[in-house]
């Protein structure tokens, strides 16, 4: 007999609140056997606090982001290493933001929060000491420790629409390419988005860190 089941759609919309809908399909022929998925799915509700500011909204958004990619991993990925990367302009793949970075640096916190192994590439070989202040991270490959070997990798593209930005967020594997787990999440076109898309652009591209060895 095949059981009766749930989806749950979640929206998420400006003022960062989440609707969720359930609705259950109809019962099925007894005669059909019933079919086991090789992954513990879950559809219950993502729990949010609503916010109605900007930023607030764009925390929501992580969380929503950090729920979804864990929904359908498998518990021993946790103990290797996580590096999230900075979100890019998908008509380009090779263009940022400061929303696409700080996007990056709120995952690694969501993803941290929820006992992931992740390992920032950004880390120094030494910490440097100026008059302006000390400093533990560098986008100079000369400079940067050498990496560990990544387990998985969460990076996204976005999308800037009159109706708002469109990110979609995946974790690949590394060894194999292989896209593990995906999310999805739409933010308001307001002032705060525009600002962080607006931004000063990014430095010179830096030599390419192997994260497989």
């Amino acid at each position: 007999m095949k059981l009766p089941l749930n989806l749950l759609v979640c929206t998420l919309f400006s003022l960062g609140a989440l609707t969720c809908i359930t609705s259950v399909q109809a019962q099925t022929q007894p005669s059909q056997e019933k079919t086991l998925s090789p992954y513990p799915f879950r559809y219950e509700s993502i729990s949010l606090v609503p916010s109605t500011s900007s930023t607030g909204t764009l925390n929501t958004a992580s969380m929503f982001i950090a729920e979804q990619l864990e929904r359908n991993l498998s518990p021993e990925m946790r103990s290797r290493a996580l590096v999230v990367t900075d979100f890019v302009a998908l008509n380009t793949l090779t263009e940022t933001s400061q929303l696409g970075r700080l996007l990056a640096q709120n995952l690694m916190h969501e993803m941290q929060l929820r006992n992931w192994s992740v390992t920032d590439i950004t880390f120094r070989k030494n910490i440097l000491i100026e008059a302006s202040g000390e400093f533990s991270l560098s986008r100079d490959v000369k400079q940067l420790k050498p990496p560990v070997q990544a387990g998985s990798i969460i990076t996204g593209t976005y999308v800037n629409t009159s109706e708002g930005l469109i990110l979609n967020v995946r974790m690949i594997q590394v060894i194999s390419g292989a896209v593990v787990s995906t999310a999805q999440v739409k933010l308001p076109a307001d002032r705060l988005i525009s600002h962080l898309l607006d931004g000063p652009p990014r430095a010179p591209t830096m030599p390419v860190l192997n994260l497989t060895n």
